[in-house]
């Protein structure tokens, strides 16, 4: 087993294509778009983890009893830079699937899903861009 974290868009784009209608056991469209629903939240879930620790991180490394100088040879801001770029690649990423598969119409649940992980990215995104500069501030 690798210990290389696999990229959320790999991740998203997989849950994608396991969501695809034609895959998928054929029933009516509410029970399809309810399982993709269902996969698009746990998908929410681990965004939401991992916003989580990115503000645990920040609490250690800009907070009181904090080292002297964090992230000095760069290779956190990297890393938050890297989380960004797959960030908005899976945000156009599964727009692109919603305009493709759904045709852009979807139940009232797939709907609230899909909204639910948009908003969850987009503060994850701006979690992580808020520390990248907090931490290029201190250097």
């Amino acid at each position: 087993m690798s210990s290389k974290p696999v990229p959320l868009s790999v991740r998203l784009r997989a849950c994608l294509r396991a969501l695809d209608p034609l895959r998928l056991v054929p029933g009516p469209r509410p029970f399809v778009e309810w399982r993709c629903a269902r996969r698009l939240d746990r998908l929410a879930r681990r965004m939401q983890h991992m916003q989580a620790r990115i503000a645990s991180m920040r609490d250690h490394l800009l907070g009181e009893g904090a080292p002297p100088r964090p992230d000095a040879d760069g290779s956190l801001r990297r890393m938050l830079v890297g989380l960004r770029g797959e960030l908005s690649q899976m945000r156009c990423d599964l727009a692109l699937w919603y305009a493709e598969e759904c045709g852009g119409e979807s139940g009232e649940r797939l709907a609230m899903a899909l909204a639910r992980l948009n908003r969850i990215a987009v503060d994850t995104h701006a979690a992580a861009q808020r520390l990248e500069a907090e931490l290029e501030a201190e250097r």
